[in-house]
This record gives structure tokens, sequence and C-alpha cells, in this order.
């Protein structure tokens, strides 16, 4: 039987020769190679005129966010992440299983994960989602959001230089948004930041793949928040179960779309307001 360790390797070869060849085959002349979504990704804010990089821009996000124009912008790129995110979602919710609840259980999820993409359930949930994605904008809004230290910490983790440094970005936005409330959540807090890490690392194997660390900070509150209400409830909490919610959430993040488009702006909208300059103080006159 194969240890976790072997098993993860497994995964991660897996996900490295399954986008290895993935633009120059599937998607040639449409996507133009392996650099896709990392150049989409970059572009999504000056697509929708939010800024990135060196954040020049300044923007009054509410005001944007009722523009229908903003919202057909937001459709357009969640189209054209679809066809990676369908390949991604399956591949980074077994390795999350496995991280967490061992390779018996890594694999029965990622398993059921892969079934789904195949019978369809992808394009109609992304579907179901742009049909009514705005006039539910306040549902989702109510469900849990990562703080927006996190949300910056996760985009320095997707491009950090080495894995020690990125892993060390993502142990530390995870804590920020795990709520230790009890004695359960304590006990299964550091499974949560090794799923986290996991998920990290394996988004960040491909180029193309890197920018949607930027999306684990959602996953990891909606997957926190599930976990803290069945323990506030008096339910146990064991390995088998956070692996299971958390390899849950990350199918569900990975396979909406428009959530990871959404969760791309929003992260580019928290790094500016993060990194955004104090006003200069003005110099009070002095008299003598």
């Amino acid at each position: 039987m194969l240890d976790g360790e072997t098993l993860q390797h497994e995964f991660e070869s897996e996900f490295e020769s399954e986008f290895e060849g993935e633009f120059e085959n599937e998607y040639e002349g449409e996507y133009e190679g392996e650099e896709f979504l990392g150049g989409l990704l970059r572009g999504v804010g000056s697509a929708l005129g939010l800024g990135e990089g060196e954040y020049e821009y300044e923007y009054e996000y509410e005001n944007e966010y009722e523009s229908e124009a903003f919202f057909g912008r937001l459709r357009g790129i969640a189209r054209k992440l679809a066809p990676v995110l369908k390949k991604v979602a399956p591949i980074a919710a077994r390795a999350v299983g496995t991280a967490i609840g061992g390779p018996a259980v890594g694999g029965a999820l990622g398993t059921i994960a892969g079934q789904l993409a195949r019978e369809g359930e992808f394009e109609y949930e992304f579907e179901s989602e742009l049909e009514g994605e705005f006039e539910s904008e306040y549902e989702y809004e109510a469900l849990p959001q990562p703080e927006a230290l996190a949300e910056v910490l996760a985009a320095m983790a997707s491009r950090a230089q080495s894995e020690a440094e990125a892993e060390a970005y993502t142990g530390a936005f995870t804590a920020r948004i795990i709520p230790i409330k009890n004695h359960a959540m304590r006990q299964v807090s550091p499974k949560l930041i090794k799923g986290a890490a996991t998920l990290t690392r394996t988004l960040r194997k491909s180029p193309s793949t890197r920018p949607l660390v930027k999306a684990v900070p959602t996953i990891v509150a909606r997957a926190s928040n599930t976990l803290a209400r069945q323990a506030a409830q008096g339910k146990p909490i064991s390995s088998q179960t956070a692996a299971r919610v958390m390899a849950n959430e990350t199918q569900k993040v990975l396979a909406n779309p428009m959530t990871c488009a959404k969760t791309l702006v929003r992260s580019t909208q928290a790094a500016q307001k993060v990194t955004k300059p104090a006003p200069r103080r003005r110099r009070e006159p002095v008299y003598e």
C-alpha cells in the first residue's frame, strides 16, 4: 500500500503531466500556450478596471460593481477559466483529502470529484451560476469570506520564489482564518493548515494554475466555518471529517468559474486596499 507521501508525489506528477502539454494540444490556438491562465489572471485588473502589479489605479469598487459592463467582463473571464478549472478541481480535491485524511480518504474523494466533472456537473453548475449570479449577490456575500490581509498573503504565496516561502505565507493566512473557539477546532487546525499547504503546493506546480492560489483563503474560510458549526453542535471532528469537508470545498470553489473569477477580483481589491499608502501628514507650522 502506498503511504501518504508517495501518493502525494504521484498526485503532483499527475498534475504536472496533466498540464505540461495542455495548452499546446487541446487549447492550442485559442489560449496560446502554457502561460494562458497566468496571463489571463494578470490581466484581470486591467480587464475590469481594477489594476494590479504596482496598484497604480485608483478606483471606487462599490460603483463599479453596480455596472452591467463589469458583470459582463467578469462572466467573460469566468468562461475562459472554465476549461482549466474543470481539470484542476478533482486533482486538487484529491490532494487535499489525502493530506488531511490519508490515501484511502483522498482517493475516494478524488474519485467522486472526478466523476462529477466527467458527468457534466461542472458545466451545469457553471451555467446556473451565470444565469442567477447577480440576482443572488447578497447570498454570495453572506458566505464566509477571508479577511483582506489573508488574501494579500495568498497573493504573495502565489508569487513566492521558493516553496518554503510560499508555505510560510500559506501557514500565516490559514492561521488567521480558522476560528479557534473550542477544543475541537484547536485540535483540527493543524490538519487544515496542512491541507492548505498541500493545496498551495499543488496549484503552484504549473505556471498556468499558480494564480489560483489566491482562491485558497476562500476554501479555508468555507471549510473551517463548516467545521466550526459542527463543533458548536457537539459533533466530533475527526481527520476524516476535516478531509471530506475541505476536499468538498476545494472541489466546489475550483469547479465554479464565477466564484474563482470573483475571488481573484476581490484579491486584487484587497491587495490595493492593504498596500495603498497612507496619506502624508501636513507639517504643522512652527512658531518661534
